[in-house]
Formats: structure tokens, C-alpha cells, sequence
């Protein structure tokens, strides 16, 4: 038996993935599934990152989220509005060229008619055709039904893969996989990543249906699917910040959440390390959900000790 603790986006991609090559798997989750790092209706999917490899990762990402739209069975995934990153671009351009990842350059004006209810203060930008708002939601519902999912908290792991619960229960696994976010390290051990708080805005009064994902130096934005609704993250909660922006627009809700910060992460913010002991794999990263189905697949190599499974590693 394989055990995973943790049920958001990267430990139910991963049970789904070992469980299609025929493992027994286990999902332990001590609260609800996807209300940590996973918590939201919708999350940006992109091609444009800083870094090549991270485009060429993202371009396969984008082929998994598909394959699950039909595996699923339960309606669209990804969305095909488009993603602008706004202001320093030439970073990402360069990525994106050596990546083989289509891509064109905006002015203000071609991001404001792409983003109708933005006052866009940036003078540049760079469109990615190939992004789009993920129905999150959607796809971790059916993972989680998929899932063999235990409500329990661990409360330690051993390297020959003894998995202590707090109602006294000791479980013993082949292997077990740590994707538990700000509980990663408490039950590994130290990975080289801090926590801080993050804020997610919902905001009404402006049709966002087919308005391109947005990031820019203030934080982030996108559709939320069909709903007409609009989000935007940011570190700092500073909603007159975002009003700046977003003017027409009324918040109607927020969702406060987490955000990482670590050395080995790009200058978006973007990547994930790997750490082994004994049985045991930890996983933890930043903006992760986009690589979600990818994920799923490359965390099942390394499980399973598969050929080249280091390349989880960036």
C-alpha cells in the first residue's frame, strides 16, 4: 500500500496517477480535501514563465489537463481566455522563444481590450494564447471521489514508512508521499520553504466571462469559469490597491489562504522541490496547480523510484 498525505491538487493527482498503474493507494487528509494551498473555485493555467524548462513543463501540463477533460467526463477544465503578464516581459519572452511557446506582445490598449473593466496602468505586456481559467473545483471534486480518502490526522512518519495517526493508529506503507503543504515540513523535515499569508478578492459589476487571466506587479487576476465574477490575489490584503485597477468593480468576498517563499523558487515565484528518507517522499512548491496533472504523473515515477524520476526536480 502506498499512503499520501494530503488531498489538494498534487497528493489526489498523484493518488489518481498510481492508482491507474495498478497501486494500492491510500489519501490521508486532516481536514477537508482541497481547502488548503488548493482552496478556490479557479486557478491561472500558462504557458509564460521566466524559465524555459518551466514553459516546456507547462506545455505538457497543458496536454494532462486535457486528457483529464476526457477522462473526467465532467465538462470543460481549462478555459481558453488567454493570459497577459503585465510590465517586465522581455524575461518571459526570451523563455517562451527558447521553449517553442507561442506568444505576442501587447501595448496598454491591447490589454485593456482584452481585460474590458481593467484601467491598465502598465505600459506593456505579453499575451500567451495558450492559458486560460482552470475549473479547479471541478477537477479536484472527481479526483477526490476517485480517491481511497481517509479523514486523520498524521501526526509522524518513519522512514520504514510507518504512518502514526493521532487516534493511535500506526499504518505501515510500501511507500508514503508527503503533499501537505504548510504541514509538509513538520512532517518531513526542513525543505528550505516559509509560509506567509495571501489574500484572494471575488469581485462583481464587470462581465469577466472571456476576459483574459492577468498578472502583473500588483498581483493577479482571472474569470472565474461562467460565473461573470472576477478574482484577484495579492500577498498584502490592500482592496483599494486592486479598486486602482479594477474601478467598475464591487468585492463581494475573500478567501485568505497561503503563499510560499523560498530560495530555489524563480522570480514569479514559481517551482517545487523534492526531498527522500527511507520510504519517504515530500513534495512541496509554489504555484503548483496549473502543473497539476504533470505532477500527478511525475510524482508516481518518483514513488516508484522510475528511471530519470529526478527530473522532478527545477
Amino acid at each position: 500500500m502506498i499512503v499520501v498525505v494530503g488531498a489538494g491538487i498534487c497528493g489526489l493527482a498523484a493518488a489518481h496517477e498510481l492508482s491507474r498503474r495498478g497501486e494500492r493507494v491510500l489519501v490521508i487528509e486532516r481536514g477537508e480535501p482541497f481547502a488548503g494551498q488548493s482552496v478556490g473555485l479557479a486557478r491561472i493555467f500558462r504557458i509564460a514563465h521566466r524559465r524555459p524548462e518551466l514553459c516546456r513543463l507547462a506545455l505538457r501540463a497543458r496536454t494532462g489537463w486535457q486528457r483529464w477533460e476526457s477522462e473526467f467526463g465532467a465538462g470543460r477544465l481549462l478555459g481558453s481566455e488567454g493570459f497577459i503578464t503585465a510590465g517586465a516581459v522581455d524575461a518571459t519572452a526570451a523563455a517562451m522563444q527558447d521553449a517553442g511557446a507561442e506568444f505576442s506582445r501587447l501595448d496598454r490598449g491591447d490589454i485593456a481590450g482584452r481585460i474590458p473593466f481593467l484601467d491598465a496602468p502598465w505600459e506593456a505586456g505579453l499575451f500567451d494564447p495558450l492559458g486560460g481559467s482552470l475549473r479547479i473545483r471541478r477537477a479536484l471534486a472527481v479526483l477526490a471521489q476517485r480517491a481511497d480518502l481517509r479523514h486523520a490526522e498524521v501526526v509522524s512518519i518513519g522512514d520504514d514508512g510507518s504512518v502514526a495517526l493521532a487516534d493511535e493508529t500506526v499504518l505501515h506503507a510500501e511507500r508514503v508521499l508527503i503533499c501537505a503543504g504548510v504541514q509538509t515540513q513538520p512532517l518531513f523535515g526542513p525543505l528550505g520553504i516559509e509560509f506567509g499569508p495571501h489574500t484572494r478578492y471575488t469581485y462583481r459589476g464587470g462581465d469577466a466571462v472571456g476576459a483574459a487571466c492577468l498578472s502583473a506587479p500588483e498581483g493577479y487576476g482571472l474569470p472565474i469559469g461562467s460565473t461573470g465574477q472576477w478574482a484577484f490575489g495579492q500577498d498584502v490584503a490592500d482592496p483599494a490597491a486592486v479598486r486602482k485597477l479594477f474601478p467598475t468593480l464591487t468585492p463581494v468576498g475573500q478567501v485568505d489562504c497561503v503563499t510560499a517563499r523560498a530560495p530555489w523558487l524563480d522570480a514569479g515565484g514559481d517551482g517545487w522541490t523534492v526531498g527522500r528518507r527511507g520510504r519517504v517522499v515530500a513534495f512541496v512548491g509554489a504555484n503548483l496547480m496549473k502543473f497539476g496533472p504533470l505532477l500527478g504523473e511525475l510524482l508516481a515515477d518518483c514513488v516508484l523510484d522510475a528511471p530519470n524520476s529526478c527530473a522532478l526536480d527545477v
